[in-house]
C-alpha cells in the first residue's frame, strides 16, 4: 500500500484520538510517521493538535512531575478518546 494510501485511510478521528499517543512518544515508529504524515497534510488536525500540545506542556508545567496512578490515567484516556470522536463527527 502507497503512503498517500495510508494518510487517506487514516480518519481524522482516529489521529485525534492517537494524539496524546504522539505527544507521549508512546506508538511505534510507523504509528508515528503515519500520526505525523497526517498532521503534515491535514490543517484541522494539525490545530487540534497544536492544542493538545500546548494543554499538554502546560499541565506538565503545573503538575511540577507529579503522576496520576495508572487507573485514572487509563480512564481519561477513554473519556478523551470518547469526546474527541464525538466532537470530531459532530463537526462533520
Amino acid at each position: 500500500m502507497s503512503e498517500q494510501a495510508d494518510f487517506e485511510q487514516l480518519d481524522c478521528s482516529a489521529v485525534i484520538a492517537d494524539v496524546y499517543l504522539l505527544l507521549d512518544s508512546e506508538c511505534d515508529e510507523a504509528s508515528r510517521t503515519r500520526l505525523q504524515r497526517h498532521l503534515d497534510d491535514c490543517g484541522s488536525c494539525l490545530a487540534t493538535y497544536g492544542i493538545e500540545e500546548k494543554v499538554k506542556a502546560l499541565l506538565s508545567r503545573k503538575c511540577g512531575g507529579e503522576h496520576a496512578p495508572e487507573g485514572l490515567r487509563e480512564r481519561l484516556m477513554v473519556e478523551i478518546r470518547r469526546t474527541v470522536v464525538v466532537n470530531v463527527r459532530d463537526n462533520k
